[in-house]
């Protein structure tokens, strides 16, 4: 097996294996993470809040043909996006919500953007683990991140879905979830919170 690839297995846990659980359903290992039922799992989040504020700033559907900025394009070619750049359209769609949401966050949250901002940097380098992408004692390899930049971000979003889920202040219906989650994980992209800036 090539270094570095996602594989699909069965019944394994990365989060570390707790013996006695049932778990049936197959999983890719960046991606295996475990839904936990017990109360320790409910409180509130602050990307929840996030989500809810996006949810509640809801407009009348248009389909937009907003184009990237050069800066944005250059980061999707640097970082080799290709089966995600579906999320960089939904941030071009609803930018404006998202940057007023964040503005917000703090006067409910103390320090919330940073917050959020600070979780999905750490998820980005949780994904660099997971991928045996070396980042600490040296320079990022770049090649590595292009060739599995669309499994790093999918394990964000997929962190973030469940981190929302099993939260006390989930947003009531699913599609607020998944918008919301892609939207901020554009932004972050955009703003080089996570994955690697060209220009650095």
């Amino acid at each position: 097996m090539a270094e570095n690839e996602i594989t699909q297995t069965g019944n394994t846990l990365s989060n570390g294996d707790i013996a006695g659980r049932d778990i049936t359903k197959p999983t890719y290992n960046i991606e295996n993470v475990y839904l936990g039922n017990s109360s320790e799992f409910h409180v509130n989040t602050a990307i929840n809040e996030l989500l809810n504020d996006l949810a509640n700033r809801g407009s009348e559907f248009k389909r937009l043909n907003r184009k990237p900025t050069p800066e944005t394009i250059t980061k999707i070619k640097y970082n080799n996006l290709s089966s995600k750049r579906h999320i960089i359209q939904q941030y071009l769609n609803h930018s404006s919500k998202i940057e007023n949401a964040l503005k917000g966050i703090n006067s409910s949250i103390p320090f919330g953007k940073d917050k959020i901002l600070e979780n999905l940097n750490g998820l980005y380098y949780e994904a660099l683990d997971q991928l045996r992408i070396e980042y600490f004692t040296e320079d990022v390899d770049i090649e590595k991140v292009r060739k599995n930049s669309d499994d790093i971000l999918n394990f964000i979003i997929q962190k973030l879905r469940n981190s929302s889920i099993e939260a006390s202040n989930k947003p009531l219906f699913q599609e607020s979830i998944e918008l919301g989650i892609n939207v901020v994980v554009a932004y972050a992209f955009i703003e080089c919170i996570v994955m690697e800036n060209p220009t650095k």
